[in-house]
């Protein structure tokens, strides 16, 4: 049986595209919460019920 040489590597580009996505996704998964929190808090600002809120 003949050598074929080296087999290629994995193609990596995949995995770390999926990995990215989903940190990014858990990221906004976790950070969602406080920016809603804050965004609200800017809108009861804006509207003048700064103890309201």
């Amino acid at each position: 049986m003949p050598d074929r040489g080296p087999q290629p590597r994995p193609d990596l580009l995949a995995l770390v595209a999926m990995a990215i996505i989903l940190l990014v996704l858990v990221g906004g998964y976790l950070i969602f919460p406080w920016l809603q929190q804050l965004v609200g808090y800017q809108d009861c600002v804006a509207s003048g019920r700064i103890t309201g809120c």
